[in-house]
């Protein structure tokens, strides 16, 4: 399949980067004189022979073409169409603006080749024709309930940049060299907007060229907007329903994972894909453009191959770029020998074996000594299934469950199911802890395959001590051994062999330096604290990946994970679109 590598060399690729090299000839890059006589001489050409105005429509036209370059790099259908135009529209104002020279017997002094300005015409006919030819590549699925939003948008930030320009002008009216009318000042405002000088001149050149250089501001920033607005990805808002639910809890019981992370598949805002004969799936979400599929695919591993050829495919339909988020090292070598992606180790996940767990040994005993410090305080704890909860005992959990919050945001996405006590999840467990009748703790465990649980949600009250969550873990595991459950998995730990190998003698000076960084990097992010309570239990460890496209999308995929484990917010950005997930099917 190979379907992600084969994205990096494509013809759009090349084209964008064509695009690029347009628009800095345009803007005049290549005719300083760093460049060689023969390179200024095809940028003077492109520069001088797309339009009679001013320089600065020019950099208009080219900002214009950076923003598409990008779009048409991702197989972005908008992007093509907007270069397909702005191609067209090039090539015939070079026809017209030198057809007009010729016909005129002007001679064209910048012009070595003709009065046609035969590279600057090769050059348009060139990726004319090639974006013609490549245009089944741009087959990206397009919003057609976005348009209307777009238009919109353009409209209102034209009218309010035209309104500002408007004033600029109107600003300077005592250095005006000739009495000038309303209908004059609107008039240079409005062609200030696309870079051309209007009836109006100042009295000092000084004013000239700061009115003139502050209209062609608003009128880049209407063209970066705009077009960033049209070409950005839309981002889906993702919601399983009841059928797919449905599908995936069947699909989990019937191919038991061992991946503590399939349950979380059924949290509400994910989506889901299949593989095309039902036996595999993949969730996943959608943020920034980024498709971040977490955990390991679910179903007949057998079939995950299809699936990851589906989720690709999804991603490519929606110039999405794919990623996966804390799979497993079995799940990992199959998305890589499939994708051929890059694959980063991110840190740990702690499962203790409940038949290996002895409180009493010398291991445990930092633990011991917090769940004997819990039990004198007078805590007690209790451990049900949600099934097996009363309407008053789910509706004290659920109260104190939300109170413990202390505000902010959820955090967790990947090891978080997001709703708590849910009658849905009947076969979750509670466990939590109570002094004379107050709750203190409570811990919720979702199901992984027939025999284990994965911690979901850890919350307790401000005034407990410190060693309830001790108590809740090592009563959950004396459950668990009275119901057959063998191995429960607790927190995940980032990096965690860096934190353990910088802590050891002889650590070399770039696991040393990762540790201080890390060190410093926890004060604002649990890292080593979660690091340090899981050790406590002498669990093992096993490894969990991110993989990505290529290194130069990591940063890309990093921030998409940090924003959707809720470590980042997003800004509120009038350019970003959401639409419902079935809007875009």
């Amino acid at each position: 399949m190979k379907r992600v590598v084969q994205g990096r060399y494509s013809a759009p690729r090349f084209l964008s980067i064509f695009l690029v090299i347009q628009s800095a000839s345009i803007i005049g890059l290549f005719s300083t004189h760093r460049f060689p006589q023969f390179v200024r001489v095809i940028g003077n050409d492109l520069h001088s022979s797309i339009t009679e105005t001013t320089d600065s429509a020019a950099v208009i036209i080219a900002v214009a073409l950076l923003l598409i370059a990008r779009g048409i790099s991702q197989k972005r259908r908008r992007a093509w169409q907007l270069a397909t135009i702005l191609q067209t529209l090039l090539f015939a104002i070079a026809i017209f603006h030198n057809a007009h020279r010729l016909l005129s017997h002007h001679r064209a002094t910048h012009v070595i080749f003709g009065n046609f300005g035969v590279t600057h015409l090769i050059f348009e006919i060139s990726l004319l024709t090639a974006l013609i030819i490549t245009r089944k590549s741009f087959n990206t699925v397009v919003n057609p309930h976005t348009r209307k939003s777009d238009l919109f948008y353009f409209l209102q930030v034209t009218s309010l940049s035209y309104l500002v320009a408007w004033i600029i002008v109107f600003y300077d009216k005592a250095r005006f060299v000739n009495e000038i009318s309303i209908l004059q000042i609107s008039e240079t405002a409005l062609k200030g907007l696309v870079g051309v000088s209007g009836p109006i001149a100042f009295s000092m050149q000084r004013t000239q060229e700061r009115v003139e250089n502050l209209l062609l501001g608003l009128g880049i920033f209407i063209a970066v907007t705009t077009i960033f607005r049209i070409l950005r990805p839309v981002e889906r808002v993702a919601h399983l329903s009841v059928s797919d639910k449905a599908a995936i809890s069947e699909l989990i019981k019937k191919y038991p994972s061992e991946d503590s992370l399939s349950y979380f598949a059924l949290r509400d805002d994910k989506d889901v894909i299949w593989a095309k004969n039902g036996k595999a799936a993949i969730t996943y979400s959608v943020i920034n453009g980024t498709m971040i599929a977490s955990g390991d695919p679910l179903g007949d591993p057998e079939c995950w191959p299809a699936a990851i050829e589906e989720f690709i495919h999804e991603a490519e339909r929606h110039a999405w770029v794919p990623a996966v988020y804390g799979c497993t090292q079995k799940a990992g070598e199959i998305w890589r020998r499939e994708t051929e992606c890059d694959a980063l180790e991110i840190g740990d996940e702690a499962i203790i074996l409940v038949d290996d767990f002895n409180l009493e040994t010398p291991q445990l005993k930092s633990v011991r000594q917090m769940v004997n410090k819990a039990r004198k305080e007078g805590y007690e704890t209790t451990t049900k299934k949600i099934s097996e909860l009363s309407d008053l005992e789910r509706t004290n959990l659920s109260q104190r469950a939300q109170r413990w919050r202390r505000g902010g945001d959820e955090r967790g996405f990947s090891m978080a199911l997001g709703r708590f006590c849910d009658a849905q999840d009947s076969e979750a467990v509670i466990s939590w802890a109570t002094v004379n009748g107050e709750y203190k703790g409570l811990l919720q465990f979702v199901p992984w395959g027939h025999d284990g649980l994965s911690l979901d949600l850890m919350r307790r009250a401000g005034d407990s001590v410190s060693g309830v969550n001790e108590l809740l873990i090592a009563s959950t595991i004396e459950y668990s051994r009275t119901y057959g459950i063998s191995r429960i998995s607790l927190n995940f730990a980032t990096f965690r062999s860096i934190f353990e190998k910088g802590e050891r003698l002889g650590a070399g000076p770039i696991t040393r330096l990762s540790h201080k960084i890390l060190i410093l990097l926890s004060r604002f992010v649990q890292m080593e604290s979660l690091y340090r309570f899981n050790s406590k239990f002498q669990p093992i460890w096993e490894p969990r990946y991110v993989l990505f496209p290529s290194i130069g999308q990591l940063s890309r995929v990093a921030i998409a994970i940090l924003r959707i484990e809720s470590f980042i917010k997003p800004l509120s950005n009038p350019l970003r679109k959401k639409v419902d997930g079935n809007a875009i099917n």
